[in-house]
């Protein structure tokens, strides 16, 4: 923090990153309404066909990262099942 040199006879002043707490301006029912209203009017909703294609890219990642993971499942359970001397449930060995 910064200080100021106090001149003679005055306090010392110190600054620092207070805040002034402002009083907030009640607002009636129907001006809440109004201005919900208008806020909800700026607000640009994708079309039918940009939520489809998103929709659909997403289904298509899931299904991507399930055998991706299902493949890396597998290969860790084969080398653990063949490293380890310990019977693995679900094999057929």
């Amino acid at each position: 923090m910064a200080k100021k040199k106090k001149p003679a006879g005055e306090a010392e002043v110190i600054e620092g990153k207070a805040t002034e707490v402002k009083k907030k301006k009640r607002t009636s029912p129907m001006e809440f309404i109004q201005q919900v209203r208008n806020e909800a009017a700026k607000v640009t909703w994708t079309t039918r066909n940009e939520t489809l294609v998103s929709t659909t890219m997403v289904l298509i990642m899931v299904a991507i990262m399930a055998l991706f993971f299902f493949g890396v499942d597998q290969v860790l359970r084969l080398a653990v099942c063949t490293g380890l001397p310990i019977d693995c449930v679900g094999s057929s060995n």
